[in-house]
């Protein structure tokens, strides 16, 4: 006898699926994986009262713990309908990929708002700990995950799948988990805990289920011989590093074997051994020149001096790594004086410590380079970029680190992908403008802080602690940017709004035009229709849009009003009219607040007025007294929640005589969104703004700074006369490193010598 049965997908899966049958299939698939991934969430919350409970007694002052017990009251409460809110999302994610248009996770979070709100800072950071919890799931599942989506998307009819839009990857159950508890009355601090207890707990329910979700498929012949792919985060291969290193003691040669293996893509920007022995002897040449101009440095060194060996030198930058004397650090809090001579002198005079004579020691030639290279590369970065004086003396201590650098692997020079460099990149941009105000900046300046005290205190000659920093800091800066992303949308969402509004109100005005004419319409009507119509024929337009009935039973009613007007100005009897309008305005009047009593005695002043006008007696020249002074604000989210005026960047001041070159308007429409440009404030100081948006309405664009608060809205033809001006340069916004790179090339082929300090000449 045959006990064999059927698999319940049956034999002819590939045709099922080819043919639409998959819907079906991916039905039963959900019918069967959900249950486990709903009971991975349950054993989360199962542990969730302890693990707040535990949580609160460690960490949380007494005043606050109410906000805990609270929480853990409520999702004992909304236990059922948090896990239904959970299976709901996930289903939906599963029906989405049965009619073959996969549902993006990123929409659970755009959909909890409509158009015209803006997100709270509450739930930007809940949503932010959703996205770090979906990046967890990934990274800890992105092998199996990845041959799921494969699975999945051939099943569904070869639709393509990614993390986003896997109905059953990190996430999506991150979105299911935010969907699920969006509704709970917790208060921010426990919901974010909650987050991280997911990320803690949820994996060991997860395993199980995507291990059998994984063979479900297998078994129901859903592409069986599919080769295992590794984790989506998987680091790219590195090719190795093969620059020789043998000799440490003449730093121009080469990296060390410290330096550690190179990033794959290093190549692309790296020169030959010959380019690069070239380009430093031109450098060279240009350093010595410059010394000789501006510090009159003899032509020939003094042959008696003792040159302080290689190893000499980083010994002695390693005793002022620790603590910086009181001279440099003096010259880095002071933007008047020069970091090259300061730095020499303060190195020389530290030789003493090693046992060398301060008056008879000098630098090597090639140390001497490295060092003003690195003093000029910092005295441009310190002057020309937007730092505060607690940030100055902070970026200010990764000189004597980045000198050592320069005298192990002059590559640093050359190669953007170098780590010190992109190390320095990443730092300058988190503290570019960084004020402190907010808790975000503050958390960011932080690490910064954390960071230039490891470097300080672990760096020797191992050039890899560069790379760990870099690549730590890096992923810090990668959330510190999704803030700002958030700030951006926020931006773009208020002027949208406002936008919206402007327009709203100019067709109201329009549509008042049109009808009125040239009519002197008697007071209470000029003051309804104009003030109070108007108001609520924007608002109808901002919420339900021209095409709604609303929006055509507020024109009927300003057309009735005139008609009412026209009637009795021709002495015909209006109270039946008067009778229909009053089903008419009560809408009208509701929207400005007034109602019952307050709208009685509105209505009873026009009908007042339009009877004496049909009656031909003298109109009242005063509108009747209403109970309303001024309609309310138009509810949207038209107007910011935030906003900066002192960042706010003035525009050209007559708009109506704009001087431009339509060639720059037209380049000015061409930059794609995201380009950095550089905004002249009137102290002369260039401000960088990336272009964020552009209105679908009005056609201008929004500029941000690196804060994502917004810092000018114009028109293409605005912007042009700005750039006419020199208000507005429109060119690559580099990095700190390139920047200065070449701000100090500017200042090496400067022929003459200048009176001024070397500061000046910035």
């Amino acid at each position: 006898m045959d006990n064999t049965r059927p698999h319940p997908y049956g034999p002819d899966i590939e045709a099922s699926a080819a043919t639409g049958g998959g819907r079906d299939l991916l039905a039963q698939l959900a019918g069967q994986s959900l249950p486990p991934l709903v009971q991975a969430l349950a054993s989360v919350l199962d542990r969730v009262d302890d693990a707040l409970f535990d949580f609160m007694q460690k960490s949380v002052p007494a005043q606050d713990q109410p906000v805990f017990m609270d929480a853990m009251r409520v999702l004992r409460r909304e236990r059922a309908g948090i896990e239904q809110r959970f299976r709901d999302h996930l289903a939906g994610a599963f029906a989405a990929l049965a009619r073959r248009q996969p549902q993006l996770a990123e929409s659970a979070y755009a959909s909890q708002s409509d158009g015209l709100s803006l997100v709270s800072e509450d739930d930007l950071d809940v949503q932010l700990s959703a996205k770090m919890l979906a990046g967890s799931l990934q990274k800890d599942f992105g092998g199996v995950l990845a041959q799921i989506e494969q699975r999945l998307g051939w099943l569904a009819g070869n639709v393509e799948l990614d993390g986003d839009s896997n109905p059953v990857g990190g996430a999506h159950l991150a979105a299911a988990v935010y969907v699920a508890l969006r509704p709970c009355e917790v208060e921010l601090a426990p919901r974010l805990i909650l987050f991280k207890i997911c990320e803690r707990e949820l994996p060991a329910g997860l395993a199980p289920a995507y291990d059998g979700l994984n063979r479900t498929l297998i078994e129901a012949g859903v592409l069986p011989q599919l080769r295992p792919v590794k984790a989506r985060d998987a680091a790219p291969e590195q090719a190795p590093d093969e620059t020789p290193a043998d000799e440490p003691s003449a730093p121009a040669a080469a990296a060390p074997a410290s330096l550690g293996p190179a990033p794959a893509n290093a190549t692309a920007s790296r020169v030959s051994s010959e380019q690069e022995r070239a380009l430093f002897s031109a450098l060279h040449e240009l350093l010595k020149n410059y010394r000789q101009n501006h510090y009159g440095a003899p032509v020939a060194p003094d042959p008696s001096a003792r040159l302080l060996s290689a190893r000499e030198t980083l010994t002695v930058l390693g005793l002022l790594q620790g603590e910086l004397p009181p001279g440099l650090r003096e010259a880095i809090e002071d933007p008047g004086q020069s970091l090259v001579q300061r730095i020499k002198a303060e190195l020389i005079a530290s030789a003493g410590r090693i046992g060398c004579d301060p008056a008879t020691t000098r630098l090597t030639p090639a140390d001497e380079d490295a060092v003003d290279l690195v003093g000029m590369l910092f005295d441009v970065i310190l002057d020309e970029r937007e730092l505060r004086a607690q940030v100055r003396s902070l970026i200010g201590r990764l000189i004597v680190p980045f000198i050592k650098v320069a005298l192990l692997d002059r590559r640093m020079f050359l190669e953007k992908t170098h780590p010190a460099r992109r190390l320095l990149n990443a730092l300058a941009e988190a503290c570019e403008g960084n004020s402190g105000e907010t808790p975000q900046e503050k958390q960011l300046l932080g690490k910064v802080q954390e960071v230039v005290d490891r470097l300080v205190a672990e760096f020797n000659e191992d050039l890899a602690i560069f790379q760990t920093l870099e690549e730590e800091f890096r992923a810090f800066l990668d959330q510190h940017r999704k803030r700002v992303e958030a700030a951006e949308r926020r931006a773009a969402e208020a002027q949208r709004g406002r936008e919206r509004l402007e327009q709203a109100r100019a067709r109201a005005a329009l549509e008042l035009a049109d009808r009125v004419g040239d009519r002197e319409l008697t007071p209470t009507l000029d003051l309804l229709l104009r003030r109070y119509w108007s108001h609520h024929l924007a608002v109808v337009l901002l919420r339900e849009g021209e095409s709604s009935a609303a929006f055509r039973s507020a024109l009927h009613c300003a057309d009735e009003l005139i008609a009412a007007f026209d009637n009795a100005a021709q002495g015909v009897n209006i109270l039946p009219r008067l009778s229909s309008l009053r089903g008419g305005l009560e809408p009208v009047l509701l929207s400005s607040g007034c109602a019952g009593d307050a709208a009685a005695e509105c209505l009873r002043a026009l009908s007042e007025e339009l009877r004496r006008l049909a009656r031909g007696e003298e109109a009242i020249q005063e509108a009747a007294p209403i109970a309303i002074s001024e309609p309310p604000p138009v509810p949207t989210s038209a107007v910011p929640a935030r906003e900066e005026p002192s960042t706010l960047l003035k525009l050209v001041s007559n708009r109506d005589a704009l001087d431009y070159d339509p060639a720059d308007a037209e380049r000015i429409r061409q930059l794609a969104v995201g380009t950095w440009v550089e905004f002249v404030g009137e102290n002369g100081e260039p401000q960088p703004a990336k272009y964020s948006w552009v209105s679908p309405i009005s056609g201008r664009l929004m500029f941000v700074n690196r804060r994502g608060v917004r810092v000018c809205v114009a028109s293409a033809e605005e912007l042009a006369a700005m750039m006419k001006q020199r208000r507005l340069l429109v060119r690559p916004v580099n990095t700190a490193f390139e920047r200065a790179m070449h701000q100090v090339l500017g200042r090496l082929h400067t022929p003459a010598p200048q009176p001024s300090s070397m500061r000046a000449t910035a």
